[in-house]
């Protein structure tokens, strides 16, 4: 079955300026993704409708209406809370389905004839939205990030990993260094990408763990625990992040990854990647205050804009082939 024939989840793109998402403000929805990642061919979904397609009906991350930021505001400490929470899961969720389409990406750089260079600017500008999102999740003030955050994780499983995410594996190659895409310009841009975000995963956990405590090791907790398969694991990771895997296409699963872009875009043009009345009185760890970590948190909604522009090219393409 297919995402779009389940009434259950959506895949329409949210309103400018209003926010769609949820339910309510900074509501959260739960996320459908195949147990492995597809192929870009996007003739493996329902018949295309153009109306009903926010991949080509128009602009996809429509210009912020400033008149509507003060709605989108937390006006109290429960909302920032909220807002917080939705920032942790939605941006996991974000990151889930960007893995999937950089996943797909890499695996068309095999193919005999195939667009390096074109390939490695999509890779790069995924990887980018990667950090970006690492940012986003993480932007919780300490204190708040051990109240709202890493306390109802551990309630999950004292034990909870990274390394449960089921997506990640199709990427790690290229985030270690160990995979190059396109000519030699094209997969240095792409390792600088990558690069980058592995300085930004050490910074936020100084950021936000500035013990280097891990869950695992923190002080009262039992280190006695029964192993599970790993397979439960991952099926544990998933639901902590409101993830179910199901048969659904590549095209839904690009309106799904918009969908969630249109929101973020929503909130951080509102409030800023730092809301003010959350802001973080202890200073950024050496890692996130370089300045392509800066260049990089100064491009945060540009890099949402090009990388919806880059979701909707391999779409529009393949539809014309077939005209």
């Amino acid at each position: 079955m297919n995402l779009s024939e389940n009434r259950a989840l959506s895949t329409a793109a949210p309103t400018a300026g209003r926010w769609g998402y949820g339910g309510h403000l900074y509501g959260l929805e739960p996320l459908a993704l195949p147990a492995t990642f597809l192929g870009r061919d996007t003739g493996d979904g329902p018949p295309y409708d153009p109306d009903d397609d926010p991949l080509t009906s128009g602009a996809l991350l429509p210009e912020f209406e400033p008149a509507m930021g003060a709605d989108l505001m937390p006006y109290d400490e429960g909302e920032l809370e909220r807002l917080f929470w939705f920032r942790w899961i939605t941006g996991h969720q974000t990151t889930f389905a960007v893995w999937q389409v950089l996943s797909a990406v890499l695996e068309e750089g095999k193919n005999p004839g195939a667009d390096g260079d074109g390939l490695a600017r999509t890779a790069s500008c995924l990887v980018r939205t990667y950090s970006l999102m690492l940012l986003y999740a993480s932007s919780t003030p300490q204190d708040m990030y051990e109240r709202v955050i890493r306390d109802p994780m551990a309630r999950q499983h004292p034990n909870l990993s990274g390394s449960w995410a089921r997506d990640y594996a199709g990427v790690r190659p290229l985030i270690r260094g160990k995979v190059s895409l396109g000519s030699e310009a094209a997969a240095a841009d792409l390792a600088f990408e990558c690069d980058l975000n592995e300085r930004i995963h050490k910074g936020i956990a100084a950021r936000v763990v500035p013990s280097g405590v891990s869950l695992l090791l923190t002080p009262g907790v039992r280190q006695r625990t029964r192993e599970l398969r790993r397979e439960t694991l991952l099926w544990l990771y998933d639901g902590i992040f409101l993830t179910t895997r199901m048969p659904v296409s590549y095209t839904t699963v690009v309106r799904q990854l918009v969908r969630r872009i249109q929101a973020i875009h929503l909130d951080v043009s509102a409030n800023g990647l730092y809301p003010a009345r959350a802001r973080n009185t202890a200073p950024e760890p050496a890692e996130l205050s370089t300045d392509d970590v800066r260049e990089l948190k100064a491009s945060f909604i540009s890099t949402l804009q090009e990388l919806t522009d880059l979701l909707g090219a391999p779409a529009c393409a393949s539809r014309r082939a077939a005209q």
